[in-house]
């Protein structure tokens, strides 16, 4: 709760002042209306709904501003032109009171000073060039004089204006006082025509970024010029500007919603700038980057250059070289550098117009880094896969050679001893057969059949190990036999010539026995199809079976472990198998090309 109540007591005070401001000028044109004392203003309805339609005007964008800029001078600046603005109003009534009236005629034009100031600080609320520090000193100046001149020299006649006397006036000068005004009236003119041009020559000569950033309303300044020079005349001539006197309050009114309406557009880009991470969400494309974004900020000449690690330099989107001089900072142009905890990614060469809105250039920032993370991120991850692709076919190629040792080992080892040793015991049974020894034959005899059944089993053992077929002859005939031992019907089609990897034959071998021995025993099927056909870099096994079928991929199921053993390869099975419509199941094997 402590740390809500500092943005509380700041919204507070910012309420209380938009309610004063508000108040103030509603009750300003109120007692106009009631007293009918409206001085030298332009007096009716129509008058009083336009000033204080301006005065909200203010004071709605002031809110918006506050919500929408880091910096809150904009909204406060907005709030002091809605509160001064009714200092013209008020200055009729408080004529009376000769220790208020001077004060209130000199500040009566200070919400001009204070609009002029948010003209200057578009779009950051800050005074980033020199020439706009220098020109709001002038008028703060010139301000200060005026009102100094009104406190010093200004002393009508209560007859003229129904003042009382100014008791701050040392050195009443009628005389003065009106030159004064003239001079006022000339040096703001000066200033105002001086921040017009220097807007409408920003716009016209810059690039397109700076026009869509920089400040809309050269218009409104004109039609403000406008009025300036109508209230010049009016004061040294008296000259009555009939309706023409609504130009000025439009004109002033269109200033806060051109401001807020550039921030608002400019946040938009921001916006956009998000969707680059889309853009790039696969792979982060230099070129198509780079043209995204130049595209979403307008800016068709902005150049990204990448920071190459292994030739420590930048490189253009292209994959040129860029040399150190080439990157010097071109006139109009900025650059800003893009780093990480690693080290420098990239540099975006743009328009020196997008250096006014650092969030957008932050949001620019944030959507590459954010892209080439998820790039490095992605790569990272590809290639702990293919390791790991790796390392398990390595795991097991391994296997299969163990398998092969000890399968030779069982052959050239065991089962030759024990083949030799049934030859002698059929030797010794021949013996003791010559001899007349039945008894000892018979015990021969039931010792060379006991023999016979563990050397069968030893077989056994060893094609389970390995199948000796695919080492004699090749994967057709491997299959062929498995199909000739199945109990039920087998229709075999390799449609392969050539030999494949051995790791490869062993794991078509294993998986085309595990499937027929599942439509055996389990889907009851009564015939069973294996296909095995190669294209290009790619084998593919197919076994289908007439059975009761909905066989699914369980946890410590068969087709489980049929699955692993071919994405062990970088293999991929798939199961089709519907209630009383049999099972497909299809192995898809890369195979390297040779």
């Amino acid at each position: 709760m402590d740390a809500g109540r500092p943005g509380a007591l700041r919204w507070g005070i910012r309420a209380l002042a938009v309610t004063v401001a508000l108040a103030s000028n509603v009750l300003a044109q109120v007692l106009s209306a009631t007293t009918g004392n409206y001085g030298p203003r332009p007096s009716g309805a129509g008058w009083a709904i336009v000033f204080v339609a301006v005065a909200i005007d203010y004071l709605i964008c002031a809110v918006v501003a506050w919500r929408l800029v880091r910096s809150p001078i904009p909204g406060w600046l907005m709030v002091g032109a809605a509160i001064f603005w009714s200092a013209g109003a008020w200055y009729p009534m408080v004529r009376p009171w000769g220790w208020v009236w001077p004060w209130v005629a000199g500040v009566t034009d200070l919400w001009a000073v204070l609009v002029g100031v948010l003209v200057l600080c578009y779009p950051t609320g800050r005074l980033v060039a020199r020439f706009d520090r220098v020109l709001v000193i002038a008028v703060s100046v010139a301000f200060l004089v005026r009102l100094g001149g009104i406190l010093l020299f200004s002393s009508p006649e209560a007859a003229e204006c129904g003042c009382a006397a100014n008791p701050y006036a040392v050195l009443p000068s009628d005389t003065a006082d009106y030159w004064l005004g003239i001079a006022w009236r000339s040096v703001g003119l000066i200033l105002m025509l001086t921040v017009a041009a220097r807007l409408i020559a920003r716009w016209f000569t810059s690039s397109l970024p700076a026009r869509r950033v920089a400040f809309v309303m050269p218009l409104a300044i004109l039609l403000w010029c406008y009025g300036t020079v109508q209230d010049s005349l009016s004061f040294a001539l008296g000259w009555d500007g009939g309706w023409l006197q609504f130009i000025p309050p439009i004109a002033i009114a269109l200033i806060p919603p051109a401001w807020v309406g550039g921030v608002l557009y400019a946040r938009g880009l921001r916006s956009r700038v998000a969707d680059l991470v889309i853009v790039a969400r696969d792979k982060v494309d230099r070129g198509l980057w780079e043209s995204s974004l130049a595209r979403t900020l307008h800016d068709g000449s902005l150049r990204v250059f990448w920071w190459d690690e292994p030739l420590q330099s930048y490189q253009t989107s292209d994959g040129q070289r860029v040399p150190d001089a080439g990157l010097i900072q071109r006139p109009g142009r900025s650059t800003l550098a893009i780093d990480s905890d690693q080290g420098p990614i990239a540099l975006i060469e743009h328009d020196v117009a997008l250096t006014q809105d650092d969030r957008l250039l932050d949001a620019v920032s944030s959507a590459l880094l954010l892209s080439v993370d998820n790039d490095r991120l992605r790569a990272r991850l590809e290639r702990t896969i293919q390791e790991l692709r790796e390392s398990r076919l390595r795991i097991v190629e391994e296997g299969y050679l163990a398998r092969r040792r000890l399968e030779r080992d069982l052959h050239d080892g065991s089962q030759q001893q024990l083949v030799s040793l049934a030859i002698s015991l059929r030797i010794a049974t021949a013996k003791a057969e010559a001899r007349g020894d039945e008894e000892l034959a018979v015990d021969l005899q039931r010792a060379s059949s006991q023999l016979a059944d563990a050397l069968r089993e030893l077989r056994e053992l060893a094609r389970g190990i390995h199948p000796t077929v695919l080492s004699d002859g090749d994967l057709r005939s491997a299959i062929e036999e498995l199909g000739l031992r199945s109990h039920l019907p087998v229709e075999v089609h390799v449609e392969i010539a050539e030999r494949l990897p051995e790791v490869i034959e062993e794991t078509i071998y294993y998986c085309v026995s595990e499937c027929l021995a599942n439509a055996a025993k389990h889907a009851s099927a009564r015939n069973c199809t294996v296909l095995v056909t190669r294209a290009d870099a790619t084998v593919t096994v197919v076994v289908k079976d007439d059975g009761q079928g909905g066989a699914r991929i369980e946890p410590g199921g068969g087709l489980e472990g049929l699955r692993d053993r071919v994405e062990a390869v970088s293999g991929r099975a798939d199961v089709r198998s519907v209630e009383g419509l049999g099972t497909i199941i299809e192995l898809t094997i890369p195979v390297p090309v040779s």
